[in-house]
């Protein structure tokens, strides 16, 4: 995500973009809330903080663009407005649950908590370590039950040699991680670095994740090192290759509406790999309008294409460990 990318997200989240048909503008951080259907909208909060993190430089200028102040004011004034004040039109009517309004609460505090330090030169440490706080205490239970699930799921020796070792893998520092980014020039997705603190990789061979519908198409994967991160991305989407190059436009159409038309793209980080398998999990950090970034999407061969697969490695993690506790048994 570059400043514009971030810019324009922002913009879209706040309703404020010309481009009133952009998907975000109905489906964005206020666009979801009027009407509001139901459902609160995590990726968007998410997106928002990535926008913010993306832009915590600009933040701290001298002279900030007004644009850029009036779409963090509209986020957190009119969901504020809307949603939390007794008289709003969300309150009022009864549409949000006490669960959701905490929720929104807890969103926009974290917010303009990291705008106010960005703005103050703060550093980005302090301002989104709340949201850092946030996010493990989402992702790092799913790990616990994760780690819960696999000693009961092994039943072969060569695998249980491999569980024995993935038990040894320690996490990757923050700096490495912050290296890893800045050698790519990207911003990986918090939960995901919130989630390798604890394991860099599972390890080749030791398939920890199921991601699939049910437990009975579950498609196992491993989880790569950092360093073997690095490795595989210098040959497998180093480039960027449309699907036209290689599909028909009835083929095209089959894509997952948040993904872009690529078959490979510079902007898709494989992070998981079938043993023996042409299969990966990639973070997609350049989705469509209709994507989150972030999103983890899946790419299969023979025949080789795309899918969407989840919204965040959060939500990756707990649909794997749904499907992994139905399984009788991890097998090579």
């Amino acid at each position: 995500m570059n400043i514009e990318d971030a810019q324009l997200l922002l913009k879209c989240h706040a309703f404020t973009h010309d481009r009133i048909e952009h998907w975000k503008m109905e489906n964005g951080f206020l666009g979801s809330l009027r009407p509001f259907r139901g459902e609160l909208r995590e990726g968007n909060f998410h997106e928002v903080m990535a926008a913010l993190r993306t832009l915590s430089d600009e933040l701290g200028r001298d002279q900030v663009n007004r644009e850029l102040i009036s779409s963090l004011w509209g986020i957190y004034h009119l969901a504020r407005a809307w949603a939390l004040e007794p008289e709003g039109m969300l309150r009022s009517n009864g549409l949000l649950s006490k669960k959701q309004i905490e929720t929104i609460e807890t969103w926009l505090n974290l917010i303009s908590y990291a705008v106010m330090i960005l703005l103050e030169n703060g550093g980005g440490e302090e301002a989104f370590h709340g949201y850092r706080e946030y996010v493990r205490s989402r992702v790092l239970p799913l790990k616990e039950e994760l780690e819960t699930l696999l000693p009961g799921k092994i039943q072969d020796e060569e695998i249980r040699g491999l569980y024995d070792q993935y038990r040894d893998h320690g996490g990757a520092a923050p700096s490495r991680l912050d290296e890893f980014e800045k050698k790519f020039g990207i911003l990986l997705p918090e939960d995901f670095r919130a989630f390798y603190e604890q394991k860099d990789g599972s390890g080749y061979a030791f398939h920890i994740l199921y991601p699939g519908e049910d437990a009975e198409e579950a498609a196992p994967f491993y989880l790569m090192s950092l360093a073997e991160m690095e490795d595989v991305k210098r040959y497998f989407c180093e480039r960027d290759e449309l699907l036209e190059e290689y599909y028909s436009p009835e083929e095209i159409a089959k894509l997952d509406r948040e993904l872009k038309p690529y078959l490979f793209h510079r902007q898709w980080y494989p992070f998981a790999s079938m043993a023996g398998g042409s299969l990966y999990l990639m973070l997609d950090l350049d989705p469509s309008e209709e994507g989150t970034y972030g999103q983890i999407i899946s790419y299969i061969h023979d025949p080789d294409f795309v899918y969407y697969t989840a919204d965040s490695f959060t939500s990756l993690l707990r649909e794997s460990n749904r499907n992994l506790a139905q399984l009788e048994e991890i097998e090579y």
